[in-house]
């Protein structure tokens, strides 16, 4: 590949550093990515994965299972003991996978940056296989612009990697960002309840400066009347 398409991949190293996770093709930070299951290659390669480790867990529990019954004498029933090893690890894997499918929830938007940035990578690829094809040929380029193409590729690559670092910023801030917005809830509600009651306390005022008004109405009604009888 030639340096400046070399130049303009995001690489794998690259990917962890950004996101502060482990990200492959089929994880990203021990979460299993969405885009797995469009494709048949990474889901053989998340059922080799995930078949593995079931199986080491398992060689694992099933030796710590064969030391405790040791010490049970007569105890012969290994049928038993496999089927609750597989059992126990089926329920394990159940849980962890719910845990996970709930927590790459809040990591949506992660996923898709990571889903964009294999496309990058794609086009990238795809550059190379045709730069090889025309050194065969001996043909000049004719589909394109390279140097344009090159320019549109490195404002997508920065684009890509500042959105990547955004989501790390605030995924790693979410806590505190939620706070915040349960913070500028309550004051909101709490300034909605002081207008309120100065509404109420100024409807109390108006209120009583009328019931005056009317008492010295009142008064001096009386006062008139007393004046004109006594005339």
């Amino acid at each position: 590949m030639k340096p400046d398409l070399q130049a303009l991949r995001i690489t794998q190293a690259e990917l962890d550093q950004l996101t502060g996770l482990d990200v492959s093709a089929v994880f990203m930070g021990g979460m299993i990515r969405p885009s797995v299951w469009k494709s048949r290659r990474r889901i053989v390669s998340l059922l080799i994965t995930e078949g593995l480790v079931l199986g080491a867990v398992f060689i694992v529990c099933l030796g710590l299972g064969l030391v405790l019954v040791r010490q049970r004498a007569g105890f012969d029933q290994l049928g038993l003991l496999l089927l609750g090893v597989a059992g126990a690890i089926a329920l394990g894997a159940i849980a962890w996978h719910l845990y996970q499918w709930q927590r790459a929830k809040t990591f949506m938007t992660l996923a898709r940056l990571l889903d964009e940035c294999d496309r990058h990578n794609d086009i990238i690829q795809a550059l190379h296989v045709m730069d090889e094809l025309e050194a065969v040929q001996a043909i000049g380029s004719g589909f394109c612009d390279r140097t344009e193409v090159l320019a549109a590729l490195q404002a997508t690559r920065n684009s890509l990697t500042a959105a990547l670092r955004t989501e790390t910023i605030l995924r790693r801030h979410r806590v505190l960002m939620q706070r915040q917005q349960e913070l500028f809830a309550t004051i909101e509600t709490n300034l909605a309840t002081l207008q309120t009651l100065h509404s109420n306390y100024q409807a109390s005022e108006y209120r009583q400066f009328l019931q005056e008004a009317l008492s010295i109405g009142l008064a001096v009604q009386r006062e008139m009347g007393a004046n004109v009888k006594s005339g």
